[in-house]
């Protein structure tokens, strides 16, 4: 007969079998609700001149959409080029011809006329790179090349939400760059899996400014991302779309609107992720 004592003894032992055995379940297959989950937007462009310019206008391609929040540029960061953080600029989402746009506006934007000289062997190898100014432009040209080094101020947003984003069908299902048009389905280029989806579409910048001779002034590559992530332990993982549209140049006095082309690349990732 066993006894009360032992009986004790045995459910103790029980105890510290299953419990580790337990602990060890749940680190392999950890529940729904022990996940944590990250899901974020990401915005860059860049705006960049090789001479100062006044009164300055941009209206560029921005994300729209119930994500964005009351006060659109409340995430909104603008730096120079040593990445000193720029006040005062106007910056505001405003309604155009087009659509829903960021409008950026300063009264003076200092771009510096410089270059970058290279110089090559006669094999076509790198021998020098120089920057210089424009008086220092050597006369002879011979296997060198002139290119020019224009100051880049640097525009990104972000924004990280409670639920997770639509990242497989953005347009038109989750907050996405406007404005957009001419949405055309495309096969993907690097396909990660059958989930992926591409797409190509047009959008729109504008630049207008006073300068007080010629002017090269680019509106930068639009990139717009969203990430779902999600992990516990050794299980990591995330789903995630990016946007991107070629950029737009300015030269000869010419300002205004530009059509942009866009790509998408959506549904990256896993899609068999845990609850939220």
């Amino acid at each position: 007969m066993v006894s009360r004592t032992q009986l004790v003894a045995l459910a103790v032992v029980g105890l510290l079998v299953l419990v580790p055995l337990g602990l060890f379940a749940v680190l392999l297959f950890p529940p729904d609700f022990m996940y944590s989950h990250y899901s974020s937007y990401s915005y860059t462009t860049s705006v960049s001149t090789n001479a100062t310019l006044a009164d300055v206008t941009l209206l560029l391609p921005f994300p729209a959409g119930a994500d964005v929040g009351e006060d659109p540029v409340e995430n909104l960061w603008l730096y120079d080029e040593d990445g000193n953080r720029i006040t005062d600029w106007d910056a505001g989402v405003v309604e155009t011809a087009r659509g829903p746009m960021l409008r950026l506006h300063a009264d003076r934007l200092v771009g510096e006329e410089r270059y970058v000289l290279w110089t090559y062997a006669d094999n076509g190898s790198v021998v020098d790179r120089r920057e210089i100014g424009p008086d220092e432009i050597p006369a002879d040209m011979t296997n060198r090349e002139l290119v020019p080094d224009p100051t880049t101020y640097s525009i990104a947003w972000q924004v990280t939400v409670d639920h997770d984003i639509e990242t497989r069908y953005p347009i038109d299902n989750a907050t996405f760059l406007a404005p957009v048009t001419n949405v055309t389905a495309v096969e993907c280029a690097y396909a990660w899996s059958e989930t992926d989806r591409c797409a190509s579409f047009q959008s729109a910048a504008s630049a207008t400014y006073d300068a007080p001779g010629p002017a090269t002034v680019t509106v930068g590559e639009v990139r717009f991302e969203a990430w779902n992530e999600w992990g516990f332990w050794l299980s990591n993982s995330f789903n995630t779309f990016e946007a991107t549209t070629t950029p737009a140049v300015y030269t000869d006095r010419r300002q205004g609107w530009t059509v942009v082309d866009g790509a998408l690349h959506a549904g990256m990732g896993r899609y068999d992720g845990p609850a939220r």
